[in-house]
């Protein structure tokens, strides 16, 4: 009696059926069970039959109890049909909860798999499943995830989310579509082109309200297909095209970074005109075998008396009696040097502030063009190693970069040091000032959603002598319905944006496997 409670309770999947052995063997759980019910339905015209026909015994992998793989023996029946007109003359009965048509696999573990093929995919799935004592290969678990319904909806919803991501990125693209409201992905679109989307509008209707970014392909599709619709363009979008356009700006005006003083100590900085002498142990070995070699060479000694008498190899003293002064000994190739001599003001410029890293340097004029061997550049700063120490590195000027995150970046993000040095970039330079003041505008704009002073402020934009900022307000006026809504409206892709990064990480998890129908599905049934 007990021990029927502790199998009802533990293994709710076999009530159903009557539980008639239960060991362990070789580390394996075997159940061996009949089906209890006394008929069975059938599945072509679902009458229900009591005749009997057969019997035969189904072997099916069951989820793993205590750590063991479990397997079931299940003795099950054939049945009869009783109607005449039914095409099956007999059938076989399936126990509720337990089996399905053809499932070597309980309905238990079957859905147990389906969850992990839909989270992880092949390969990590077939890793999980296997410490879960579930045999079973990554094809079969990308296969259980193709089987699966992955149909969108007939319409529509009404806020409607679109946005591309790369299947193979600058060659292939795709559209994804999500409900604003509900959070959920409705479709994968296999390419990003107007024409694509168009036809899932006309297919999909009901779409009040679509938000997206500033491609033009989507807008083009939206008012053909859905005229009525109104369009959102997407906040972040429109604080990253104007962050570009004050990264210009800021550009154009680079030399009012550098503040008047450091611009006096750069004027002030004596480059060395030529590397002063090489001093070191290499150095003085090679003065003194040029002097024992010039000493006997001058003389009229042979060369190959002069190697056996000095103990050096014939080539190295030709190299040395055929050299003039000891300086072309202790200098860099020519060939490197010539090659260096575009960048050697830069090498120079960079010493005197203090970088000494010749990988560091030969990196950065690797990056400006270099196409020699970072030995060449160690060779090169060799005189300037034994010379004086360089000077100690003086504060450098801002980056373009820093400054547009100055510019951009609410004041109250800003550390005081950032405050000061962006004020005294702006007393400087009365363009940035101006900038500042529309950027400031702008963003007052976006956190109050207040669509109504766009025009003004285009107006004003268009009207400053910054060229970048005045073209940026004409692109605006090219979308101007879509981005009013963007600033008046509480709608935006940003839950567009997340489902994208979900994207990409579904693409990486299917590394070789990630092709268009079985990236689709990963994406509309992972959870």
């Amino acid at each position: 009696m007990l021990g029927d409670h502790i199998a009802k309770t533990l293994l709710p999947h076999l009530a159903s059926v009557a539980i008639e052995d239960l060991r362990a063997d070789g580390g394996r759980i075997c159940i061996t069970a009949s089906a209890a019910a006394r008929s069975a339905q059938c599945p072509g015209c679902g009458t229900h039959s009591q005749r009997v026909h057969d019997r035969y015994r189904r072997r099916l992998a069951d989820v793993a109890i205590g750590g063991q793989a479990t397997t079931i023996h299940l003795t099950v029946r054939r049945f009869r049909c009783e109607q005449s007109s039914c095409p099956r003359r007999t059938f076989v009965e399936q126990v509720d909860g337990l089996t399905f048509r053809h499932g070597r696999r309980s309905q238990l573990q079957q859905a147990m798999l389906i969850s992990i093929a839909r989270c992880l995919a092949g390969r990590a799935g077939a890793r999980l499943a296997a410490l879960l004592h579930c045999t079973i290969s990554p094809n079969t678990l990308l296969n259980r995830v193709r089987r699966l319904p992955a149909e969108p909806p007939k319409q529509s919803p009404r806020v409607l989310g679109v946005d591309d991501f790369a299947l193979k990125r600058g060659h292939v693209y795709g559209t994804v579509l999500i409900d604003i409201e509900t959070g959920r992905v409705v479709d994968v679109l296999p390419d990003r082109t107007a024409e694509t989307f168009t036809a899932w509008l006309e297919e999909h209707p009901g779409a009040e309200i679509v938000c997206r970014d500033r491609a033009s392909a989507y807008a083009e599709a939206i008012r053909t297909a859905a005229p009525n619709s109104v369009q959102i363009a997407d906040r972040f979008h429109l604080w990253q095209n104007l962050c570009k356009a004050v990264e210009k700006c800021v550009v154009a005006h680079r030399s009012c970074l550098t503040p008047a003083e450091a611009a006096n100590q750069d004027a002030l900085v004596e480059r060395p005109a030529e590397p002063p002498a090489i001093e070191g142990k290499r150095a003085a070995n090679t003065r003194r075998n040029f002097a024992a070699v010039h000493e006997m060479y001058d003389k009229g000694v042979a060369i190959e008396v002069i190697a056996k008498s000095l103990r050096m190899d014939r080539k190295t003293v030709r190299k040395y009696a055929l050299a003039t002064v000891v300086a072309d000994l202790l200098s860099p190739p020519r060939q490197s040097r010539r090659m260096l001599q575009p960048w050697a003001e830069y090498l120079n410029m960079r010493w005197q502030e203090g970088c000494t890293d010749s990988g560091r340097l030969f990196r950065e004029i690797q990056e400006r063009g270099y196409r020699g061997s970072s030995r060449s550049v160690r060779r090169w700063l060799e005189p300037l190693r034994s010379a004086e120490s360089p000077t100690p590195k003086r504060s450098e000027a801002p980056t373009v970069r820093q400054v547009t995150g100055w510019l951009t970046r609410h004041p109250d993000n800003l550390s005081s040091g950032q405050q000061l040095r962006l004020k005294r970039i702006l007393a400087d330079c009365p363009e940035l000032a101006d900038l500042r003041r529309h950027i400031a505008a702008f963003a007052a704009m976006m956190k109050k959603l207040d669509g109504r002073l766009l025009p003004r402020w285009m107006k004003a934009a268009q009207g400053s002598e910054l060229p970048p900022l005045r073209g940026f307000a004409r692109n605006l006026s090219k979308d101007l319905d879509a981005v009013t809504a963007g600033l008046a409206q509480p709608y935006s892709s940003g839950m567009v944006e997340g489902h994208v990064n979900r994207v990409k990480y579904l693409k990486r998890q299917g590394y070789g496997r990630a092709n268009f129908d079985l990236l689709r599905r990963r994406i509309l049934l992972t959870p």
